[in-house]
């Protein structure tokens, strides 16, 4: 009977050093509550949230409470594996889409860095902007307004490298997505730690070369506001990922 007792408390104290917490419901996480979406599992370990379950076609994420104007994911470096698909979505109250960017692996390998915004009165053009140390190395506006339907959609390049960070930002009732390189991540490509690559159709004449950044940002061209919504962070066949730090801002 002792021996029984002493195996169950040495048992209990095994379980409380792995510092590793889930839930089949909402999680804490840095302070926020994170509700996990489609086939993913969370659990907190060693004061990083990881993201399981992501294996072959299953899809899924988490959410985050209320409609924050301001959400930055600082994940670990992630390599995106053909078919596979990692970014971040915006969706209002009724579950419409309302911004999102995604960067997808094709057959070759390459990154397409997909975006997609809701078909709002005035909303016609979105700038693509890409940044290597905050400084601006190519922007361009491309026209949407040939593409009316439920929804807006384009590519903002090509390329290759790993996505770290992820960053959602609603500035003036508008949403700004951005996939963000982790520069720590080690993945040096012909000198850049980021990301290289090629501006979309038509820029990608004028660029002959790969452009390194470190930054990839979409942002739609409004003349009205967009709704506010809900943001979700969301990955296709990646396995897992791995998020180091989440700060949310301004969660109505």
């Amino acid at each position: 009977m002792r021996r029984s007792l002493l195996l169950l408390v040495l048992l209990a104290l095994t379980v409380g050093a792995c510092d590793t917490n889930t839930a089949p419901g909402p999680l804490l996480f840095g302070g926020v509550e994170v509700t996990a979406t489609g086939d993913a599992t969370l659990a907190v370990e060693g004061g990083q949230l990881i993201v399981s379950g992501l294996d072959g076609n299953r899809s899924g994420g988490f959410t985050l409470p209320g409609r924050p104007t301001r959400v930055d994911v600082d994940i670990a470096p992630l390599a995106v594996p053909p078919g596979g698909r990692f970014g971040a979505r915006v969706t209002d109250d009724s579950g419409l889409e309302v911004a999102s960017l995604f960067t997808e692996a094709g057959a070759s390998g390459l990154l397409d860095f997909r975006f997609n915004f809701a078909d709002l009165a005035g909303l016609s053009s979105a700038v693509i902007r890409y940044r290597l140390a905050g400084r601006v190395v190519f922007q361009g506006e491309l026209d949407l307004s040939s593409r009316r339907g439920a929804r807006l959609a384009g590519s903002g390049g090509s390329g290759t490298g790993g996505p770290g960070s992820t960053h959602v930002i609603r500035d003036g009732g508008k949403y700004i997505v951005v996939a963000d390189a982790d520069e720590q991540g080690g993945r040096q490509r012909d000198g850049c730690s980021g990301f290289l690559m090629t501006p979309p159709h038509p820029f990608e004449i004028e660029f002959p070369d790969p452009i390194c950044t470190d930054w990839v940002e979409i942002e739609p061209v409004l003349q009205t506001t967009m709704p506010e919504g809900q943001v979700a962070v969301t990955a296709r066949g990646v396995g897992r990922f791995v998020v180091r730090e989440l700060a949310v801002t301004g969660a109505n």
